[in-house]
């Protein structure tokens, strides 16, 4: 899956409040399809009986298999970065797509760190054009450096991303992304196929960046709508 398509499928799950699983984007190839499956989980809701509990269920159980803590005391609103240490962190997040049958967004890293990888990567074209006269092929070679010194220092810190990221901040949070599973839980108002329609063309608009007139229900996202 592309950058494109990563962010179509997360601005369609925040807006209905469900999950799209890998197998079933794979499966997705026109708009219709797209929208069909919206509707599969807006209608759900209305058939389906109290998914949050099972599926918080499941969740205190790998939580409390993580914390070799059979009798954990775990409420939705609780943090998952309270009740679990970085370490513990690690391994709930690699366990989690189990249960979310896709892959979650990944652990950040702290907020400090973030700001100085930004400084110290801006700082470095600075300091060596302070150095090295300004030609095109030395600018060039230090645009390139910075790159490199990006990717390196990338890889240094990946072992750092520990914090979560938005929408996983609590047990109640990923509870609602399990949930969406089978339901949306952020249902529009109105959920007949004109209306779900409208809402998935402005965001395919917005974030494919292509013309109004060019999304139909037969429109293909890759041949036609130019996903990658």
């Amino acid at each position: 899956m592309g950058l494109d398509g990563v962010a179509l499928v997360m601005a369609i799950e925040d807006k209905f409040g469900f999950t799209i699983p890998d197998d079933v984007y794979s499966e997705i190839r026109t708009v219709d399809d797209l929208v069909g499956f919206c509707l599969d989980r807006i209608h759900a809701a209305d058939t389906v009986y109290c998914p949050s509990l099972s599926s918080f269920l499941s969740l205190r159980h790998l939580v409390r298999d993580i914390r070799n803590d059979p009798d954990l005391r775990l409420r939705p609103r609780d943090h998952v970065e309270t009740v679990l240490e970085e370490s513990d962190r690690k391994r709930f997040w690699q366990q989690l797509p189990e249960l979310l049958k896709s892959h979650p967004r990944e652990l950040r890293r702290p907020a400090w760190l973030r700001k100085t990888l930004i400084v110290v990567v801006l700082s470095f074209p600075i300091a060596l054009m302070a150095v090295f006269p300004w030609h095109v092929e030395i600018l060039t070679l230090i645009w390139l450096a910075t790159i490199a010194w990006g990717i390196i220092l990338n890889g240094l810190t990946i072992r750092m991303r520990t914090r979560t990221p938005d929408g996983y901040t609590t047990f109640g949070d990923i509870t609602k992304r399990i949930v969406g599973l089978t339901v949306a839980t952020n249902p529009p108002a109105k959920t007949d196929y004109d209306s779900v329609f409208s809402i998935i063309k402005e965001i395919i608009v917005d974030q494919l960046g292509v013309d109004d007139d060019e999304v139909v229900p037969t429109a293909r996202f890759v041949q036609d709508l130019g996903l990658a």
